[in-house]
């Protein structure tokens, strides 16, 4: 079977730590699959929540962002209690949207999965994809590269 094959970026963004909790582990004693997307999107969240910015209003106004697509590749398995680092990175970039790479690690540093998810800008009163805010390019360092 053909594999997608992720390579997460250089450059950190964003860590976010936490503790697996019992109930985001599945019936194979093992984090869940769909906990993995859960707790991506909580790693994304609090990153713009270090700055007051929320995913229904990243330029302090109507635009946010959606998500277009994701995927992932799962490494080693991670178990409760273990203790989870998510990193963020940027990977392509276009006018309206971008890439945002996770690398999930494991407390001994083994990497549970390295995940893309592919974010539009949305403008929720129009209904549109919308540019990316200035305020999103300041946080990402956009404007340094």
């Amino acid at each position: 079977m053909p594999r997608i094959k992720l390579e997460f970026p250089e450059k950190v963004v964003y860590c976010h730590q936490l503790n697996l909790r019992i109930n985001d582990i599945n019936y194979g004693q093992h984090l869940g699959h769909d906990t993995l997307v859960t707790l991506m999107h909580e790693a994304r969240c609090s990153w713009l929540a270090e700055s007051d910015l929320s995913e229904l209003s990243i330029d302090g106004g109507q635009v946010g962002w959606v998500v277009a697509e994701l995927a992932v590749n799962y490494k080693v398995e991670a178990f409760y209690p273990d203790q989870l680092s998510i990193e963020l990175a940027i990977g392509d970039i276009g006018s309206k949207g971008l890439e945002i790479y996770h690398r999930v690690l494991r407390g001994d540093g083994k990497v549970v999965a390295l995940a893309k998810t592919g974010m539009v800008f949305f403008d929720y009163e129009a209904h549109q994809a919308a540019a990316i805010p200035e305020s999103f390019r300041k946080l990402a360092g956009l404007d340094e590269e």
